[in-house]
Order: C-alpha cells, then sequence, then structure tokens
C-alpha cells in the first residue's frame, strides 16, 4: 500500500500533474479502478522508498516533492490516484443514492378518475418521481368507474412499459375502499362534469353522491392520508368528503387552487415584461371558480412591490381579474376540451409543495377557513400557506385588507356559502 510520504503527495501535487489530469480520465468498474490505483501506487513506493535509500539521512520532504514534480510518469500516475480515488468517491455516492431509493418506503397514492385526460397526464409525472422526489419510491392505486376499467388497463401498459424504477407498484380498482387502503396521498380527480341543461345545484347534489362515499371510504381505510380535491366545485367537494370522514383532520383535506395562481403569476409576469420566477407572493383568495380574487396587493415583482411596477390600475381590475377567474372557459372555447395538462400540473405542484415543502414560499391552497381575514369557518376558502416537509402547512397570517379586495374576497366567500348551502341536505 502507499506509504505515508506518498500519500501526502497524492493531495499536494504540482500544477503539472493537475495538467496531465485531462490526459488519464477513463471509465473502469470500481474493482477495475482500486486494482489500477494499487498497481500506480506500488509505482510512486517504490520511486519514493529509492530515493530515501540513496540520499539517506540528507533526505527531506522536498527532495520528494521534487521528484514527483519532474518525473512524468509518477506525476501522471499521482494525478491518475487522484482521478480514480473521485471516480470511486462518485460511484459510491450513486450506489448509497440508489440504495436510499431502493430501501426508503414506497409512498401509496391513489388517484381516481385515473383513466381521464387529468388523470392519465398527472401519473407518468408522478411515478417518474416528480411528485414526491427522485429518491422517493411510490405505489399507484388507480380508481375509475367500472365502464372505465378496460381504459385502466391500457394506462397500467404503458405506465409499465416506461419502467420507472420509483414505481414499485401499481393496482386498477373501481372500489373506492380498495383503492384508498393504506394511501399516504389521495388526490380525488374524478368528479361529475356539469352536462347541459344542469343547474349548478344538480351538480352539486351529484357530486355531494361521489365525495361522500369517497370520504367515508378514506376515513375507514386511510385515516391518516393527505388528500388534495381537484374535481370540481373542488373547495366545496373538499368540504363534502372532509365532513364524511369524522375521524380524520379537516386539515388533512385540501382543494386546488394552484392552477389559479399559476394563471395570475403568468399574467402578471407577462404585463411586468419579465419571468414567471420573478413573480412571488401572488394570493388567489376564495373559490375556485369565476368568484376567485387573485391579489398582487402583496405580491412582488424581483423583489419590489407589485404595485410599484405594475402601475395600471384598470388592466388589474378590467383584465387580470377576469381573465384569471375565466382562463378555463376561455381554454374550453379555444380547444374544445377542458383544460387537462395544465390542471394536471397544477396538481402535480400542489402536491410536491405539501410533500417536500414550499422552501418559504408563498403558495395557494383551498383549505378549511377559520375566523381571520373576517372569513369564518365552515368552507374551504384559497388562502396563502407556506408548506413544510412532510406534510405540514401553516396559513399566512396578519396581511392588510385594502377595500376592493375585501370587497372581492367577501363576494367569493357568499358564492362558497351558497354552494354549502346547497348540499347541506347531504353533509352528516
Amino acid at each position: 500500500m502507499l506509504s505515508a510520504a506518498s500519500r501526502s503527495l497524492r493531495h499536494g501535487v504540482s500544477a503539472r500533474s493537475v495538467a496531465v489530469l485531462s490526459q488519464v480520465r477513463t471509465k473502469m468498474t470500481p474493482a477495475e479502478a482500486l486494482k489500477t490505483i494499487e498497481s500506480e501506487q506500488k509505482k510512486c513506493d517504490d520511486a519514493l522508498q529509492a530515493l530515501m535509500k540513496s540520499k539517506g539521512d540528507s533526505f527531506t520532504f522536498a527532495d520528494a516533492k521534487d521528484l514527483f514534480a519532474n518525473d512524468k510518469e509518477l506525476s501522471a500516475a499521482v494525478a491518475k490516484i487522484r482521478e480514480l480515488d473521485m471516480d470511486i468517491e462518485w460511484s459510491w455516492s450513486r450506489m448509497q443514492s440508489l440504495h436510499q431509493s431502493l430501501t426508503k418506503p414506497p409512498l401509496k397514492v391513489a388517484l381516481t378518475g385515473a383513466a381521464g385526460a387529468i388523470g392519465y397526464a398527472m401519473l407518468f409525472r408522478i411515478a417518474s418521481g416528480e411528485m414526491f422526489g427522485p429518491t422517493q419510491p411510490v405505489q399507484l392505486s388507480l380508481l375509475d368507474l367500472p365502464a372505465a376499467q378496460d381504459a385502466l388497463k391500457g394506462v397500467m401498459m404503458e405506465l409499465n412499459d416506461c419502467a420507472f424504477p420509483l414505481l414499485k407498484g401499481l393496482t386498477a380498482s373501481a372500489s373506492p375502499e380498495t383503492a384508498f387502503e393504506g394511501a399516504d396521498y389521495a388526490v380525488l380527480v374524478g368528479a361529475k362534469p356539469r352536462g347541459p341543461g344542469m343547474e349548478r345545484a344538480d351538480l352539486m347534489a351529484a357530486n355531494a353522491q361521489i365525495f361522500s362515499v369517497q370520504g367515508k371510504a378514506l376515513n375507514k381505510v386511510a385515516k391518516g392520508a393527505k388528500v388534495t380535491v381537484v374535481g370540481n366545485p373542488a373547495n366545496t367537494n373538499s368540504l363534502i368528503a372532509s365532513a364524511n370522514a369524522p375521524d380524520m383532520s379537516p386539515d388533512q383535506f385540501t382543494s386546488m387552487m394552484r392552477l389559479d395562481q399559476s394563471r395570475a403569476e403568468h399574467q402578471l409576469a407577462a404585463k411586468a415584461g419579465v419571468d414567471v420566477s420573478a413573480v412571488q407572493r401572488l394570493v388567489v383568495w376564495g373559490n375556485h371558480s369565476a368568484s376567485q380574487y387573485p391579489d398582487i396587493s402583496h405580491a412582488t415583482i424581483n423583489g419590489k412591490w407589485a404595485k410599484d411596477v405594475v402601475k395600471d390600475e384598470a388592466w388589474l381590475k378590467n383584465e387580470f381579474v377576469p381573465t384569471v377567474a375565466k382562463r378555463g372557459a376561455e381554454i374550453i372555447e379555444a380547444r374544445g376540451a377542458s383544460s387537462a395538462a395544465s390542471a394536471a400540473n397544477a396538481a402535480v405542484a400542489h402536491v410536491r409543495d405539501w410533500a417536500t415543502g414550499s422552501e418559504g414560499r408563498w403558495v395557494t391552497m383551498g383549505v378549511p377557513s377559520s375566523d381571520a381575514y373576517g372569513i369564518g369557518p365552515g368552507i374551504w376558502y384559497g388562502v396563502p400557506v407556506v408548506c413544510y416537509p412532510g406534510g405540514d402547512y401553516k396559513r399566512v397570517g396578519g396581511l392588510s385588507i385594502d377595500p376592493y379586495s375585501a370587497e372581492m374576497m367577501e363576494k367569493t366567500r357568499l358564492e362558497l356559502l351558497e354552494e354549502r348551502d346547497a348540499v347541506k341536505d347531504l353533509l352528516p
């Protein structure tokens, strides 16, 4: 093995030996690299021992440094040892990371409406690690109607064909209890769409049946699950599901309003002529509906107050707010179908931040309301929150509310109360 003197030299080679480094890069297995290191170490040790023998008592460390600095072969040997050491350390780190991803317990993720457009767009991103991170294995449990089971089989074939390393299990069912059993996270996408001639109250009643059944199933077989409701009306469907899960905390249920936030961030960034990442602390209050209120009163653009950057109040009130609120209808008119891909993207972002943390960023989530901001309890209302790793979130409090914002926030609050009243006979 390498002597103490030559080991010291490995960490103090000259600039000349570093220049040689680029010439000795090689791809080897760890076993091959270790064998080569031993060979190069022996070469260095033999040369050093010969020098020490010839110098006798007059030998100094400076003599050794000169030897390795001036001998091209030895300089290259030292450089190769250092390079292969780095390769082995990288390989070990990679193996450790792989070991972590293989041994970390998988999260069970249940997804309803899995054969639909939004579910289909989400599944591959969940399985690839985008929702829970690149080292977190997942088991996917897909739920859809009996008539959609054949379609689910096709989706499962595609997922299997992707050979995702993180996908450790894949099942499909038409039974909520079967699909939700033991779930860590449940994403409730499937909901009855509003059909021709259907009144809003009819839609509420139909979805109350769906989400009451799912709430009861979660309460029975997945009491620890964190539940994200995507299916519309998402806020009131969260209320229904939570009301039917008395053994679960209401804070385990959130409704997705991330799509509204993303839409608002894009509109504001485009108006300011900046990248969307420059926009922070934009809030969407209230309901995921046309009554929602995208609010820039607390937002920043590249660290500056948004209203000092975008001073066009007429644009904010007459274009920005209605464009964000009615964006879904605009997309349906343009493409003849709903915004499935952007909704899936928002759902992935919503759950990712909830599960892994938002790193101090404000994100809008529909959560159980409180007396803060004059909202009062009993509804799921969109507010800014900060998320922490592991599934905790904290509502952002103490924000000043100007009169226009208060008026808009009250409008969307009253709509949510109307929705709650429309399904009150169906709530336990």
